[in-house]
């Protein structure tokens, strides 16, 4: 039958999907602010004892090296960033017997399973329509941030509400 979940899916448990990350993020921004900082600190040391103060080609040098070395702290902090999402991906999106529910930067959005009025694939993006007050809102999940395949999701999606056959959009 088409309701009955893939042999070792239990539709009672939750389906928790979580960010994809790549190591390029902090592989390639913490040599990079190293070695930034390494050029920033040198260009610093190159200026005589007299400080900024000193002769006009002497200004260049600090110029140069100070916001040097602040893109390399601000690369650093990325990098870092970077390394702990890495190391504890984050949670994007749960879907359990009660809804749909994604995460982002303003929190959790709880769609109910009776409020999805219609389901879109739009080339590497899941688009879900929902009732709200007003106006209907629109979730869009990018297959590209997700560490599942799409066409999991898509089932898991089906089987709790197999009225709403995903509609696929060519891009």
């Amino acid at each position: 039958m088409a309701d009955e979940p893939p042999t070792g899916e239990v539709l009672d448990e939750p389906l928790v999907v979580r960010t994809h990350v790549t190591p390029w993020g902090f592989v390639v921004a913490l040599p990079l602010a190293v070695m930034l900082a390494y050029l920033g600190a040198w260009a610093l040391d190159a200026v005589p004892a007299g400080g900024p103060g000193g002769s006009p080609a002497d200004t260049g040098l600090w110029l140069f090296s100070i916001p040097l070395i602040g893109f390399a702290l601000f690369l650093f902090l990325i990098g870092i960033g970077e390394l702990a999402r890495y190391l504890k991906p984050a949670v994007e999106v749960v879907v359990d017997e009660s809804g749909v529910t994604t995460y982002g930067i303003l929190g959790g959005r709880r769609i109910a399973w009776g409020d999805i009025v219609e389901t879109r694939v739009d080339g590497r993006h899941l688009s879900l329509k929902a009732r709200a007050k007003g106006a209907p809102r629109t979730v869009r999940l990018h297959f590209d941030r997700l560490a599942i395949e799409p066409v999991k999701l898509v089932e898991r999606l089906r089987l709790h509400r197999p009225d709403l056959k995903p509609t696929q959009i060519s891009s």
